[in-house]
């Protein structure tokens, strides 16, 4: 485009030594590659997290298990249950077991009621 390292910089939102260093691997290379980063690359993209999250928060119901098989259906990649679970866990969804309790009959929710005015 014609634009100095300092422009470039600017309108890339980077600092002006980051331009520097790729032109000058361009210049000595015919080519710019990233520089390797540590850790293990993600299984998940930040779309993929957001429709993870999504989709068990519009069914309540559905299980870890079943959000591995709509992933798969959706993006054709597998990814484990566990990373299923700490995308959702990021996300401030957590499993949760529903309270059991005997139903009561309907003279004893009466009696309840009675006691409790």
């Amino acid at each position: 485009m014609g634009l100095s390292q300092a422009d470039a910089a600017r309108r890339l939102n980077v600092s002006r030594s980051v331009v520097q260093r790729l032109w000058d691997q361009y210049q000595s290379e015919d080519y710019v590659s990233r520089r390797p980063v540590p850790g293990r690359p993600r299984a998940t993209t930040p779309a993929e997290d957001r429709f993870l999250a999504l989709s068990a928060r519009r069914r309540r119901t559905t299980t870890v298990p079943q959000l591995v098989a709509d992933h798969f259906q959706a993006s054709g990649r597998r990814i484990s249950a566990t990373t299923v679970r700490n995308r959702l866990h990021n996300a401030g969804l957590y499993a949760r077991r529903p309270v059991v309790c005997v139903p009561l009959k309907g003279g004893q929710r009466r009696n309840r009621l009675c006691f409790a005015r």
